[in-house]
């Protein structure tokens, strides 16, 4: 570090470095007044590219909230939630499964009953007659859920 300080362009001097610089009253003001206007004009930036993105994170599902079957290992999802609108996404990306929901322990307790449905699904249909995508996703549902 030089120990000199540096302004970011953006920035806009403080009203009590402008005093001290001997500007007068109606200076100042006007200085104050294009401060404001610029920090308006950055805050509505920011909050249009906020809106485009998106919140997403990783948790992890412990069981299928189902008496009938268990999970033999924890699970990895995905949890999306979009700016500005009232749906969040759980995703099982391994098997192309999703749940949403208003909240996220709603969106997850469908990714739940979303997984189950494909288990029993893939299990009922003899091997032979899937495509080469839904046999792995069997193998893979096979691997981390047991039936109790």
């Amino acid at each position: 570090m030089t120990g000199i300080y540096q302004r970011s362009i953006t920035e806009i001097p403080r009203p009590e470095e402008l005093i001290s610089q001997g500007s007068t009253t109606q200076n100042t003001q006007i200085n104050i007044l294009e401060r404001l206007e610029t920090l308006t004009n950055q805050t509505g930036q920011l909050r249009l590219d906020v809106q485009d993105k998106i919140i997403k994170y990783n948790t992890q599902l412990r069981d299928l909230g189902y008496d009938g079957y268990k999970l033999t290992e924890p699970v990895l999802i995905t949890i999306e939630e979009y700016f500005g609108e009232e749906t969040i996404i759980a995703n099982f990306p391994e098997v192309e499964v999703f749940g949403e929901g208003v909240t996220e322990a709603e969106a997850i307790l469908n990714l739940k009953w979303a997984i189950l449905d494909l288990y029993q699904e893939l299990i009922e249909i003899s091997p032979e007659l899937l495509g080469d995508l839904p046999k792995t996703w069997l193998s893979i549902l096979q691997q981390i859920i047991q039936k109790v």
